[in-house]
């Protein structure tokens, strides 16, 4: 993998309030002492300097995590799916028909990229129709003929999300349903007619059972995006009983729901993020225009695009002398980043865990509030950001 590096330097003199970038204000007596530089400028500019001085680390590659994406599936057209064998008793003599399903379901996905693994799985708006069906038995005022016409059933998760083992694919198919929500019934049932129908009201159905399955089948890559080939299977069941104008009639039904699909998902979190922010293609490095921070930092903070980074990186800390203060947004960051500190600009260690507050390092995704890091006794010290692909 190519990685494109682009170094920034913050100076901080901790006499002195923070506030800009790149000439943000004349520099003078009353200017402010915070301004970004290009690293070519390190080495004029580091030597003077008896106080806080710290650079931005930028690596132009982006963790990997699961990634949201969405599609919408169709029900596939295969020997023993999307068929769904019905038996009706109305207290004897029971039948049994089949109804050939089609129709199509929205899947929302938590994809990893790079894995091809999901851990989540949601259903919605899922419409889909079945072929009509007949039930006939016993004899004269004995018998009944059912007819079952312009069926159709919702499929739906019922709590959202549907869970999803990432390492096979397999899900619980209790947690989706299948539910006959409109059609008509009509016949004659011991003598008497039937005129009935399934409504939302009134509907049969219930949740599916067993397991089901998520095949994820990369299908190349294209533009920062990975496309899958999906199929969701999940088996379904209803035992129910509707009232065929006074006679009841239990129906009993099961079969497997088969549908496919492709959907995109963004190669990296970041890329996700700078389609949700509007600025799809933006480059990891890019500076916004009037800005003076990389994108990718922005994006790892866990900032939007349009928001001001600069009072979320490290600057001297006034409750602790010689140390260093890195302030999260609230909601969090949403990158890992890695917090390295140096006294002579070559050599670059992580700061040790039990030296920030929290103590760990990477500050994982999620992290937020105030990050300290302790002093460390030298007169001049350096800290950076890096923001990395493992």
């Amino acid at each position: 993998m190519a990685i494109k590096i682009r170094h920034f330097l913050m100076i901080a003199d901790s006499d002195r309030p923070a506030a800009g970038s790149k000439v943000i204000r004349e520099r003078g007596p009353a200017a402010a002492n915070f301004v970004l530089f290009h690293q070519r400028d390190l080495v004029s500019l580091a030597s003077p300097m008896k106080k806080a001085l710290f650079p931005l680390w930028l690596v132009a590659a982006t963790p990997l995590a699961a990634i949201p994406a969405s599609t919408t599936l169709t029900l596939v057209s295969e020997p023993d799916v999307n068929r769904i064998t019905v038996t009706v008793d109305p207290g004897a003599f029971p039948d049994t028909d089949t109804t050939t399903l089609t129709g199509s379901v929205d899947a929302a996905f938590d994809i990893d990229p790079q894995a091809g693994t999901t851990d989540e799985l949601t259903l919605s708006n899922g419409r889909v129709n079945g072929t009509a069906m007949n039930f006939s038995g016993g004899f004269g005022s004995f018998g009944y003929n059912i007819n079952m016409t312009g069926l159709s059933a919702a499929i739906s998760t019922i709590a959202p999300p549907g869970s999803v083992n990432p390492a096979n694919g397999q899900f619980p198919a209790e947690e989706h349903q299948f539910v006959i929500d409109q059609g008509s019934v009509t016949g004659t049932a011991l003598g008497n007619p039937v005129s009935t129908g399934f409504t939302p009201e009134s509907p049969a159905g219930g949740a599916g059972t067993g397991t089901g399955t998520v095949t994820l089948t990369p299908a190349g890559d294209l533009d920062g995006y990975r496309n899958f080939n999906v199929v969701v299977t999940f088996p379904v069941a209803i035992d129910d009983t509707f009232d065929a104008d006074g006679t009841p009639v239990a129906v009993v039904a099961t079969g497997t729901i088969k549908a496919a699909g492709t959907v995109q998902v963004p190669l990296s979190a970041y890329v996700a993020w700078t389609v949700d922010e509007g600025i799809p293609g933006a480059e990891f490095d890019a500076v916004p225009a009037g800005g003076s921070v990389p994108y990718g930092v922005v994006w790892a903070l866990g900032l939007g695009a349009a928001d001001n980074p600069l009072p979320h990186l490290p600057m001297p800390d006034p409750s602790a002398s010689g140390g260093f203060a890195i302030t999260l947004p609230p909601g969090g960051s949403a990158g890992p980043i890695v917090v390295e500190s140096s006294d002579d600009l070559d050599e670059w260690l992580p700061v040790a865990a039990e030296d920030l507050s929290p103590a760990l390092n990477p500050l994982p995704a999620g992290t937020s509030g105030t990050v300290q890091v302790t002093a460390d006794g030298n007169d001049r010290r350096f800290v950076r950001l890096k923001v990395i692909e493992p």
